[in-house]
């Protein structure tokens, strides 16, 4: 069985315990690298993250140390430990303000909240800041490649958490409380329109006003269903898409206004995982 320590630092504890001075001698950087890097390729992600803390504690000023914190924080993101992960990529945020990797370090500070977030009827504070890190992303660095991706994550975030307002809205429909489905539709609509669940919110809410008799309430919600893309009006365009919606919205609730997403939660101060 391989030590916990791993073979570099092992290496380096029994040359010092065969040293009569009170000097511990230390594996060469480029060892200790070299490992750390061996581990993580294997996947033994808490033995490589101990080994590059263990270089950096000893040789600081090495030319490796930008890309070993990074190492450290990428590992803890592989090994699922997220906390960890934020925490390890906001320190190098606070570290290196101007380094040319940021936008990925924000990029994969969001991808560490969506490693965290959990169904729609748990709590969202994960995919709030995802939500948060990704619009960062797109706001402060919109010519890098992890715009493009922050983009396609956002739209996975937005539906995540336009399904929970579905869900709650469903809630009610099935307590028979029509006044405040609508009221939670007409949100979800201003705050998410683009969503597929907006379109099952809409497909709810002309369910609920024909079994309420309120016929002018279910034909704006059939017109805006019909000029969806895909609906049962293939020339629609989305200009009138959005005419049809608005004109719902203000129907169910005319002062709706769109739901505050949570801002960025500072990160969890936890140790790392055990080894």
């Amino acid at each position: 069985m391989r030590s916990v320590l791993g073979p570099a630092l092992l290496a380096a504890v029994v040359a010092a315990a065969g040293c009569s001075s009170d000097k511990v001698q230390v594996a060469p950087p480029d060892e200790l690298y070299r490992q750390a890097t061996q581990d993580y390729v294997d996947g033994n992600y808490g033995i490589s993250i101990q080994t590059y803390k263990y270089l950096l504690d000893h040789y600081p000023l090495d030319s490796r140390a930008e890309d070993v914190e990074l190492r450290i924080a990428e590992a803890h993101y592989a090994d699922e430990a997220y906390p960890e992960a934020i925490a390890a990529y906001t320190d190098f945020q606070r570290m290196h303000p101007t380094s040319p990797r940021l936008a990925e370090v924000e990029f994969q500070i969001g991808m560490s909240y969506v490693g965290q977030m959990d169904t729609i009827d748990r709590d969202l504070n994960a995919a709030a800041n995802a939500h948060a890190r990704f619009e960062s992303v797109i706001l402060r660095f919109p010519n890098s490649d992890y715009a493009t991706r922050a983009r396609d994550e956002l739209k996975a975030v937005r539906e995540h958490l336009a399904a929970r307002e579905l869900y709650v809205a469903r809630f009610y429909a099935r307590k028979g409380h029509s006044a405040a489905t609508r009221t939670r539709v007409a949100t979800l609509l201003v705050t998410y329109p683009e969503t597929e669940s907006a379109n099952e919110a809409i497909a709810l809410v002309a369910d609920d006003a024909r079994a309420s008799g309120d016929e002018e309430l279910a034909a704006l919600a059939d017109a805006a269903l019909a000029s969806a893309p895909g609906g049962g009006d293939g020339a629609a365009t989305a200009t009138s898409h959005a005419a049809a919606v608005a004109a719902l919205q203000t129907r169910l609730a005319p002062n709706a206004v769109a739901s505050p997403i949570s801002p960025i939660t500072p990160p969890p101060k936890s140790a790392s995982k055990p080894l």
